[in-house]
């Protein structure tokens, strides 16, 4: 893995060295990185959905499921008016999931428990449109987006559809380097439980790596 890392980031660098353009010249975009998996808001039911959703959203230690190696990939297409379309693939294994406790007379985000499912293996294949704000903001290093699409996730012995939505911040070491962080509410489509793990949870995605613009054209 460390001599697959070193080849990965010479490569990155050679095209980061050799492209000087902006989107509309470099329409290409591929990112790599980690990502992390909190299935806290799959703990609904109870009277306060903003409770569930955005409380203790970065309890990292207790909450997410990492790998300690590259664990997505994206490619990207700008497609015009600050647009872009792409896909991405995304592994994780799963060892702490998060539920409601089933023996609380009260129906209450902060009455959760986290168990481990059994290391179960993740797949995701998404697609996304995102929108750029960085000519918005006229900015020449910080670029917010958000992002819509939709998914198909594999979770153990489960396969079900997901919609997602986003939101990311890329912040551009040169004009085809940059170093990004976002996050994606994936709501699923499938079997659900409120007590206990269900087959098909929705999820926050959090992502953080490096990203890079080539395929400079005139």
């Amino acid at each position: 893995m460390k001599h697959l890392n070193k080849i990965v980031t010479a490569v990155l660098l050679v095209i980061g060295l050799n492209s000087f353009a902006q989107d509309s010249k470099n329409p290409w975009a591929v990112s790599f990185g980690a990502n992390a998996i909190d299935t806290r808001t799959s703990a609904t039911g109870g009277n306060n959905w903003l409770d569930y959703h955005v409380s203790h959203p970065f309890a990292v230690k207790q909450n997410w499921n990492m790998l300690p190696t590259i664990s997505y990939i994206g490619v990207s297409k700008y497609i015009g008016d600050n647009f872009s379309f792409g896909f991405s693939g995304s592994a994780n294994k799963m060892s702490k999931f998060v539920t409601l406790n089933p023996t609380s007379p009260e129906r209450d985000a902060r009455n959760y428990v986290v168990t481990n499912p059994g290391d179960l293996s993740y797949f995701g294949l998404d697609t996304f449109l995102k929108y750029s704000f960085q000519s918005l903001i006229k900015s020449k290093s910080f670029e917010p987006t958000a992002s819509f699409g939709a998914g198909y996730s594999f979770l153990g012995d489960s396969s079900y559809g997901t919609l997602n939505t986003g939101i990311g911040v890329t912040y551009w070491m040169t004009e085809n380097l940059g170093f990004e962080l976002a996050s994606t509410y994936k709501k699923s489509f499938g079997e659900r439980a409120i007590a206990e793990m269900p087959d098909s949870p929705s999820f926050l995605q959090h992502s953080f790596g490096l990203v890079f613009k080539f395929g400079e054209t005139k």
